[in-house]
């Protein structure tokens, strides 16, 4: 592809965009100042390596992060510039995608995570109204830990059944540094289990709050909503003494109930929510220890189905912390060592509020102990490197519920158990003349699962290999041929009793369910050119195309017999067959830019040629933006066009297609004071979210303020 061509392409789809671009230029009174521009396809991915975090490790005590070699302010050496770091987006081989912190702080400020996920191609959310935890979706798959979410390295496990999705995650959007999601069983050195994909959620650190010179800093944030009315508060502080860095913050919302596009107030979507995260780091000549302490409160009203129907007063609680230990130097390539334990623990308390069994009791508490161990070895070549990683993991879900109501069955519907997964993985990465490039991996897991009556195990050995070529600058054409293997969930095994309400059908143990096996092949090409029509611009590009053939796939299948209401038991279907092609692009002309992501998406059931409930509607998300007074003032919009789906098994109701559009200012008024400025759903479209209970919030603006300050 000649860059000729290219710009042809560009002026086509952009033409009109560039117009209010050059009014701005000529309205302005001096250029934006030279910068290096990136596009979110350029944000790091750790989830296919195993390299550091955007923070790599300091050769020395640093006051704050610097662009080059150059002693900072206070006279301290900066960080290395020959520490290893994680590909970008755009150099992955296979479908990926970063989310910054800029574009978080800038574009979204929200108050639901999902907002961000749900704009990532191949990604949708499931969420409840009553409820603050969402559900990842990822190339169709989800629940059960088919998507392997992590929040700074640790598993997001906790799982009730009900109307809902089977599995979500509790977590402040306002202490996200980076989000990065790899789709497909492709991530083999962080994939145990994810044979949809991973979706790692990494946490503010010291960098984020201090700049360079600091030592102390301390940041307050206060955000209003319109619907959901009712404040977020933040506060958050850090300090660097000597190798030793550390922030902290503590935030909290509370918020009353949202009203649709209609002006219909949704019942029960109100909120009180409390966070509070506390991280610290100790560097010394390439060691790093690491802790993180991270906690989540929720107050919220819950119920089966959204008409409220049997309400319950509801307080989760989720705790989380880790300790690591990284060795990572320039001068000794062939280690680069890691090290990560961790405790992750779900406790929801509900008490019901209405006859009979008024003020009885039932809890869901589900604890996660892992551990994470790698290295990453590199070698190198005349005309080329190699990076080879290798490593294990283990986690152990434990299980406990309970129900004080005489005609409550939560231990029933979510049973109590435990599960044991350890993995290992080897993986190598040739590249050679930086023209071809070679990925070679194997991964083996082995599962163990138990209760007070039944027990099961199992293991395989799952490959990856994956090609990727260079014919011209700029272009980058790459094939994947990946399996992966997730083991069956407590639920899944366990689950035995009656099913609530007036249609009682009995719900049955499965103790021989197998492992889904997940047969990924994957295609698909890297665009990346600067100075496209003007210096120092910036085009970045990934299509895929995909099929996931998922034999043994588990899914919940109901027979009428025996009558009167028949039996409902998870069972191991023959094949699923998921197949669909992706589309991101990003163009930044440091004045204004443009991103797009698409996503089209198909299920089969192979036995019965029925579509696979968990597959998402098509969608196309585009963001246009602009840059005024020398960068301090960003402000522009964001639409979504998601088509109806209709394309469900029988019995299950269709989506209607919609389409939302968002704006999005922020304006950085003083060095010390920024102000953010966010109207979601501009329009009051009304519109319900396929697989979501409730409609979607009509029109919200929010309206935050930012304040800082710092001293050496």
């Amino acid at each position: 592809m000649s860059r000729s061509f290219l710009r042809s392409l560009l002026t086509t789809v952009s033409v009109t965009s560039l117009l209010p671009s050059l009014a701005y230029a000529q309205s302005a009174p001096t250029p934006l100042p030279t910068i290096t521009v990136t596009t979110p396809l350029d944000q790091p991915i750790r989830t296919t390596t195993k390299a550091p975090s955007a923070s790599p490790i300091r050769q020395a005590a640093t006051p704050a992060p610097a662009q080059s070699a150059q002693p900072d302010p206070a006279g301290q050496p900066a960080i290395s510039a020959g520490v290893f770091s994680p590909p970008s987006a755009i150099d992955t081989l296979g479908g990926a995608t970063g989310v910054g912190r800029d574009d978080l702080q800038t574009k979204y400020q929200t108050d639901n995570i999902a907002t961000v996920v749900r704009d990532i191609p191949g990604v949708a959310v499931q969420q409840t109204a009553r409820d603050t935890g969402i559900a990842v979706n990822i190339r169709g798959l989800q629940d059960f830990g088919r998507v392997n979410v992590l929040v700074d390295g640790m598993r997001q496990n906790f799982q009730r059944s009900g109307h809902s999705a089977n599995g979500v995650f509790y977590l402040e959007p306002d202490m996200v540094k980076g989000i990065d999601v790899t789709r497909g069983p492709t991530a083999t050195v962080y994939g145990s289990g994810a044979i949809g994909g991973v979706a790692a959620f990494e946490l503010i650190d010291a960098d984020d709050i201090l700049r360079a010179g600091e030592r102390v800093a301390m940041q307050t944030k206060l955000r209003w909503s319109t619907n959901g009315e009712g404040p977020f508060l933040s506060v958050s502080g850090a300090a660097r003494i000597g190798n030793f860095d550390m922030v902290g913050q503590v935030s909290g919302r509370d918020v009353t109930d949202y009203r649709d596009g209609n002006g219909a107030t949704v019942l029960n979507s109100r909120e009180a929510t409390g966070s509070a995260l506390l991280r610290s780091r100790w560097t010394s000549n390439g060691h790093q220890i690491s802790g993180t302490y991270l906690t989540y409160n929720s107050r919220f009203v819950d119920s089966a189905v959204a008409s409220g129907s049997n309400p319950r007063e509801s307080e989760l609680e989720n705790t989380q912390f880790n300790v690591g230990y990284r060795f990572q130097r320039p001068d000794t390539p062939l280690i680069d060592a890691s090290v990560k334990v961790y405790r992750n623990e779900t406790d929801l308390q509900q008490r019901k509020v209405n006859p009979p069994s008024a003020g009885s009791m039932r809890g869901f508490n589900v604890v996660t102990d892992g551990v994470d161990a790698s290295n990453v070895s590199r070698f190198g070549f005349t005309n080329g490197k190699l990076a080879l990683s290798y490593g294990v993991d283990a986690f152990r879900d434990q299980v406990k519920t309970f129900d004080t109501d005489p005609g409550g069955n939560a231990p029933a519907l979510t049973p109590s158990g435990e599960r044991r997964v350890v993995g290992g993985f080897l993986q190598g990465h040739l590249t050679a003349w930086s023209i071809f490039d070679f990925i070679g991996a194997v991964r083996y897991d082995n599962y163990h699962l138990e209760s007070a009556t039944n027990e099961l195990d199992g293991s395989r050995i799952s490959p990856k290999a994956t090609v990727g070529v260079r014919p011209i600058t700029g272009v980058q054409l790459f094939a994947t041929y990946a399996e992966g293997y997730r083991a069956p969930s407590v639920t899944e095994t366990l689950i035995e009793g009656i099913h609530p309400g007036g249609f009682s059908f009995r719900l049955l143990p499965n103790p021989n369910l197998r492992p889904e096996v997940a047969h990924t092949v994957e295609g698909g090409i890297n665009l990346k050119y600067d100075g496209v029509f003007v210096s120092k611009d910036a085009f970045r590009a990934k299509a895929t195309i995909f099929q996931n053939k998922v034999t043994d796939f588990i899914d919940g299948v109901y027979s009428p017999t025996p009558a009167p209401f028949g039996k409902y038991q998870y069972q191991n279907l023959a094949n699923v067959t998921l197949d669909g092609v992706e589309l991101e692009a990003a163009y930044d002309a440091r004045s204004w830019f443009m991103t797009l992501s698409a996503h089209r998406i198909r299920g089969t059931n192979d036995a019965t040629g029925e579509a696979v409930l968990s597959v998402p509607a098509d969608q196309v998300a585009l963001t246009y933006g602009l840059r005024a007074l020398d960068g301090r003032l960003v402000y522009g919009a964001r639409g979504r066009f998601v088509a109806a789906q209709d394309r469900v098994p029988t019995g299950t109701a269709v989506a209607a297609g919609y389409s939302t559009l968002d704006l999005f200012a922020k304006y950085q008024a003083t060095d010390a004071v920024t102000v953010n400025l966010n109207v979601d759903n501009v329009t009051d479209k009304q519109y319900t979210a396929y697989r979501d209970q409730s409609a979607s919030p009509g029109l919200n603006a929010r309206l935050g303020v930012t304040v800082r300050f710092g001293a050496p």
